[in-house]
């Protein structure tokens, strides 16, 4: 292919007048953000989960953070895939807000970010100085997305986009961002807190039992550590319950409130007794592997009105 002498003036023109237009557009990021923009739900700037997806996917761009979608397969959980990503739950549900809930379904399509954090999309009512104290952190933490150059091209001449996206390392998503499903959902993260860090190895559901060898409901989640690691209260309550249970072992009931009630099971030690109060973390034991078990790690188990509901629906 030749090249087309008399053209060269041309493109160089073409180039010349760009670069302005692409500072002009960076400015006009830049002023936008600064003078302020407010947090609505992701539905007001698309209308449906595949649009939202498509334009993370091809026209949402950052310094640092990359954007991949990967489909549920049998098997998978949020918990697992933000594991094999290392990022965690915070982050996927920041990245997919049009999710009602935190239960993966085989061919759902999700987006995950490279790193953890929060991301936001904001508008000119709320200043970038409010949306750092909002997530607790310094302005200059916040990454705002890149413009492609044919799109600064036409922010020279017209409006910039419709939400401006920004990514906040290391932050949580806020519930003004989510589906009010999910927003209530999340808000019950404030009762209760991991009773202990550690592996979750073991999730609630149908499982084959490590013991029996055989396929039984698994009324909580598993989390391993340590023998005589720490085991603190997931939430303010009366201990009803403390002392030996069967397959649980050494294990404790807590009853909270709003009828929400926990077991702490395969306890080596209770460090507490039957009818006391306990605070939020407050020790109530430490980890062992009692009753039916095969080696070191807490069961936890959560009712509602005597209802077993999935842990993770509120902790993680």
């Amino acid at each position: 292919m030749k090249l087309n002498i008399n053209a060269l003036p041309i493109i160089a023109l073409f180039f010349s007048t760009l670069i302005p237009f692409q500072l002009a557009a960076i400015s006009q990021v830049e002023k936008a953000v600064s003078s302020g923009v407010s947090l609505k739900p992701v539905s007001h700037y698309y209308e449906d989960e595949d649009n939202y997806i498509l334009n993370i996917n091809s026209g949402i761009r950052f310094d640092t953070v990359k954007f991949t979608k990967y489909t549920i397969v049998p098997g998978d959980n949020f918990w697992k895939i933000a594991k094999k990503f290392d990022i965690n739950i915070d982050t996927l549900i920041s990245a997919n807000p049009f999710w009602e809930s935190l239960l993966a379904v085989t061919g759902q399509t999700i987006i995950v970010p490279s790193k953890k954090g929060a991301l936001v999309f904001i508008e000119k009512e709320t200043s970038l100085e409010e949306i750092a104290e909002h997530y607790e952190v310094e302005v200059e933490d916040i990454e705002i997305q890149l413009i492609a150059n044919f799109s600064k091209y036409h922010d020279r001449f017209g409006q910039l986009p419709l939400g401006i996206a920004l990514f906040i390392p290391g932050s949580k998503p806020s519930i003004e961002t989510m589906t009010k499903k999910l927003a209530h959902q999340y808000t019950l993260r404030e009762m209760f807190r991991s009773p202990l860090g550690g592996r979750f190895t073991s999730f609630f559901g149908n499982r084959r039992h490590p013991i029996f060898n055989k396929r039984k409901f698994h009324s909580g989640v598993d989390i391993a550590a340590k023998r005589g690691t720490y085991v603190g209260a997931a939430s303010a309550g009366k201990v009803v319950s403390a002392g030996w249970m069967g397959g649980f072992g050494k294990a404790i009931i807590v009853q909270h409130k709003n009828g929400y009630k926990t077991l702490y099971g395969h306890l080596s030690r209770i460090s507490i007794k039957r009818g006391a109060t306990v605070k939020p973390g407050q020790l109530i034991g430490r980890v062992g592997s009692t009753g039916y078990s095969t080696g070191p790690h807490l069961h936890f188990t959560l009712w509602h009105y005597d209802k077993l509901i999935n842990p993770m629906d509120v902790l993680w």
